[in-house]
């Protein structure tokens, strides 16, 4: 099937499946920017508030397009925060709460990420959105919850990999715990958020119920933790770190082809196995007692990788990838950011796509994950500068004059 062919009965007139839906954000960082970017990526209309005069912090966090450090040039910032509209609102003090308020009542869903008890502290908490908007979508994400002994404690994405179990098993078997290589407990707290809201937009669309989303970085790592937990539970058995075993199965891993690629080979089951021993002109391995099952593979994984390694070495990374592949074996090269932004594959799946950025024209974004057929998302615009749609929203949308707009500009209320 060919893009075109997917893509053949894609309505004109929708900018996703979330077309028409109205999200207010008081976000920063990492967590609650993610969420509200699916769902912009996926047609909703996010207004995102901002502090007047600093912003979302990761608007300072390196690196830099063109090495500007503008608050406007930040990749993390911009990535986190595309296809939204920004106001600057200081929902401390009184009368940007007000304005607040006042946006929230034209809203579908709202979604913050500030500790516990900050924004009921603001009287912009759950139940007092729910006053003025009864069926709002109050979605709010944070290190630990809403409720439980830990939820006043504070949690970035490490604490999130540390205390959810994931840096427990990552690293070299016998080396110390490892965060990964991205922000996932970030991400993953964002995802979930936004799961989170749209099954309850799908409740209110039935019932007219709003209701109040709790997401949180450790809950969502717990979600994602495969058979931990039950294996803790019920069998006695800790996962530990075994490198880039799974289960501590072989052969998979990593191994160095000739023109000096990395390549990711998976190959420990049975069928497997035997299709890798043919592979490699080693058939006798499939009948060595060293091999003969998963548990014997297993206690003999050195042996294994030493033999895989000895075979791939021999081979460049496209002979490997392609004569894996023939024998219907898992196999792929290891691929960097470098290797990826050029990556033919990405680019026909629109996962490398640009905007226009108002300072810098067109940037690169990675592009939305999910293809609707009939009501495609996309990366409609690039983030906001701050403040960019002060007039268009606070005087366009509430209708506050520009003498009044000026007013609360000097006042540092936007």
């Amino acid at each position: 099937m060919d893009k075109a062919e997917f893509f053949a009965n894609a309505r004109p007139d929708t900018q996703g499946p979330l077309t028409g839906i109205r999200v207010l954000e008081a976000t920063n960082y990492a967590s609650g920017p993610v969420c509200g970017m699916i769902l912009s990526d996926l047609g909703a209309e996010s207004v995102k508030c901002e502090l007047p005069g600093t912003g979302d912090p990761n608007r300072f966090v390196p690196p830099f397009i063109k090495d500007q450090r503008d608050g406007e040039s930040s990749v993390v910032y911009n990535t986190m925060n595309r296809g939204k509209r920004c106001v600057t609102l200081d929902f401390r003090k009184p009368e940007g709460q007000e304005l607040f308020r006042r946006l929230a009542a034209k809203a579908d869903i709202l979604i913050e990420n500030f500790s516990p008890g900050t924004m009921d502290a603001w009287g912009l908490g759950y139940q007092a959105i729910r006053a003025i908007k009864p069926d709002i979508i109050y979605t709010s994400i944070s290190g630990f919850g809403q409720f439980g002994p830990l939820s006043h404690k504070k949690g970035f994405d490490p604490v999130g990999q540390a205390m959810g179990g994931l840096m427990s098993v990552t690293g070299e078997a016998g080396g110390r715990p490892l965060r990964a290589g991205t922000v996932i407990a970030d991400d993953m707290a964002g995802w979930q958020a936004a799961i989170g809201t749209l099954a309850a937009l799908h409740h209110r669309d039935r019932t007219g119920e709003g209701q109040w989303i709790d997401a949180c970085l450790t809950d969502s790592q717990l979600y994602a933790t495969s058979y931990g937990i039950m294996a803790a539970a019920e069998c006695d058995y800790i996962w530990q770190r075994s490198g880039n075993a799974i289960g501590g199965g072989a052969p998979m891993n990593t191994y160095k082809t000739a023109d000096g690629h990395w390549l990711c080979l998976f190959a420990p089951f049975e069928k497997q196995w035997l299709a890798l021993c043919g592979v490699m002109g080693q058939p006798e391995l499939a009948s060595d007692p060293r091999c003969a099952d998963w548990n014997a593979r297993v206690a003999n994984a050195e042996f294994i990788d030493l033999e895989v390694a000895a075979w791939i070495a021999t081979q460049t990374a496209d002979q490997a990838e392609a004569t894996l592949e023939a024998a219907d074996l898992v196999a792929a090269r290891v691929m960097d950011f470098g290797d990826i932004v050029k990556f033919p594959h990405y680019h026909a799946r629109d996962m490398i796509v640009k905007t226009e950025h108002a300072v810098h024209g067109p940037i690169t974004h990675y592009g939305v994950a999910t293809k609707h057929s009939r009501t495609p998302g996309g990366v409609r615009r690039a983030a906001p500068l701050l403040g960019e749609h002060n007039a268009q929203i606070l005087g366009g949308e509430l209708g506050i004059s520009d003498a009044d707009l000026a007013q609360l500009k000097a006042k540092k209320i936007i």
